[in-house]
């Protein structure tokens, strides 16, 4: 009997001692594998950047290439370990459906991440607007793209409905077109007035120069001329440059001798002693 029970021991314990080299062994696999990918992932990079490959592009299959070795690193410790790797697979795709319902949205996105880096709407350092969120591209990872707005606001935006809805990029060509609209006076000599404006935006050094700068009649209302002023400026100026283009409308204008009209009032004279009556003039003394 107690031979039976020291061969029983004897065998347990060398199954625990296999399986303790095992699981180092499998730590081992693991600590070497991840500092692998990490070295693997950025010498890639390197060689992406070397070829001038597109920075966003360069982002993207630096992040895709690092979660694909490390599953594979993954499933060689689950391995080394003497875990049977075909029935941890068997158990995933027993719950496949239900994950791929659950993370149906992100696998979109992830579709969605694949088809920017390849089409290139946009890219990192641009302009775009997409709804009512507007901001430099800083990133673009497998699921989302993160712009900074003007406010240094971070939004971060899913990639699927950025792909498939419209989509504004500023930053597309090297030049942008700003218009504005001023109002002048009927009485105003619009033929003096025009070149004025011309000139005085050509001076200032956020518009590119030798672009068409229009100082037109845009339409007539009751009260006063609307001029559309249009100017040419590099996208990076597109939120400051409107705002000085107001400034020089409205300096040139009053230097000149023109006004801008204000917005006329409507005045009501209210009786001190019917208050409530205003229609009924006021009683002269």
């Amino acid at each position: 009997m107690e031979e039976f029970l020291d061969k029983e021991t004897h065998i347990y314990l060398q199954k625990l001692i296999g399986f303790g080299i095992a699981l180092l062994e499998a730590i081992a696999i693991l600590v070497i594998g991840f500092w692998l990918s990490r070295i693997i992932s950025k010498y890639i990079c390197l060689l992406m950047e070397k070829r001038e490959v597109e920075l966003s592009t360069r982002n993207f299959l630096r992040d895709f290439l690092r979660i694909l070795f490390n599953i594979l690193v993954i499933v060689m410790a689950i391995h080394t370990a003497g875990i049977e790797v075909t029935s941890i697979l068997a158990i995933i795709g027993g719950g496949a459906v239900g994950i791929g319902l659950g993370l149906q949205g992100s696998f979109s996105n992830f579709a969605g991440g694949i088809m920017i880096i390849f089409t290139k709407p946009f890219k990192t350092g641009d302009l775009i607007q997409s709804g009512d969120d507007i901001g430099y591209v800083e990133k673009i990872s497998l699921l989302n793209t993160t712009i900074r707005s003007p406010r240094n606001e971070i939004i971060v935006l899913p990639n699927s409905p950025l792909f498939n809805h419209p989509l504004s990029n500023y930053s597309a060509k090297d030049t942008y077109r700003i218009d504005i609209t001023v109002g002048v006076e009927y009485r105003s000599d619009i033929h003096r007035l025009s070149p004025l404006l011309k000139e005085a935006i050509r001076k200032h050094k956020i518009f590119i120069p030798g672009k068409p700068i229009t100082a037109e009649i845009e339409a007539f209302t009751t009260d006063r001329i609307h001029l559309t002023v249009r100017a040419y400026t590099h996208p990076f100026n597109y939120f400051d440059a409107p705002l000085i283009l107001h400034g020089i409308c409205k300096d040139t204008i009053e230097a000149n001798g023109f006004v801008m009209p204000v917005a006329p009032r409507e005045i009501k004279l209210i009786s001190q002693e019917n208050p409530g009556d205003p229609k009924k003039p006021l009683e002269k003394e």
